[in-house]
């Protein structure tokens, strides 16, 4: 009986967990109309998620040549004020398969203290952390960049407005639904609350039933 009680405020925990994370979802091409803005920002609070979903062109739509490709980097204060980027050390992903059968690449970043990954970043809150791109194939020269504040629990982050620009590619839109991609990087996935919360139901079911 005691060892049911301890499983179930595990269970408790688990779900506190799923409730408190959050996804913000950036649309990272250039028919984004916020990227006309020079302080794209975003405000999130540590283990919540920045989901990048990269431009995707349904079959036949537009010229491969002219499909938007990038690389994004996650830079310093000062070479996000100039869109260049120091060194290859600093890129974060790339966005080039634009015509994935299985849909657009998603790349997810979550804002956490402490990482077991290799290739994981630590965050800090009352941060702020800066993302560029450089086009791939040279298909265009507009600077898109992102502004990340890790904000306190005081602080209450304001929702990110959803629209969708209609026409060739998306603009923001957080209720979107949007496929995974397999080549997503490995390292940066961490472990899913559902997960966690799946393997204790079990422990909870009486057994012989």
């Amino acid at each position: 009986m005691e060892r049911r009680w301890v499983l179930l405020a595990l269970l408790g925990l688990g779900l506190c967990w799923v409730a408190a994370a959050e996804r913000h979802t950036v649309f990272w091409n250039s028919s984004n109309p916020r990227f006309l803005w020079n302080d794209y920002t975003v405000e999130v609070r540590l283990n919540d998620y920045l989901d990048i979903i990269c431009p995707h062109y349904e079959e036949g739509t537009v010229d491969p040549h002219a499909m938007e490709r990038y690389t994004l980097y996650l830079v310093e204060p000062e070479e996000y004020r100039a869109c260049k980027p120091r060194s290859k050390e600093q890129i974060r992903w790339e966005c080039n398969k634009p015509s994935a059968l299985h849909g657009p690449e998603k790349f997810s970043e979550k804002f956490q203290r402490f990482t077991p990954f290799t290739l994981g970043k630590e965050f800090k809150e009352g941060h702020s952390y800066y993302y560029i791109s450089k086009p791939i194939h040279q298909h265009g020269e507009a600077c898109l960049k992102l502004k990340v504040t890790v904000t306190g629990k005081g602080t209450q982050a304001p929702p990110v407005p959803a629209s969708t620009q209609k026409g060739r590619i998306q603009a923001d839109d957080a209720a979107a639904h949007v496929l995974r991609s397999v080549g997503q990087n490995s390292g940066m996935r961490g472990s899913s609350p559902f997960t966690f919360i799946s393997l204790l139901l079990p422990l909870l079911v009486p057994q012989g039933l």
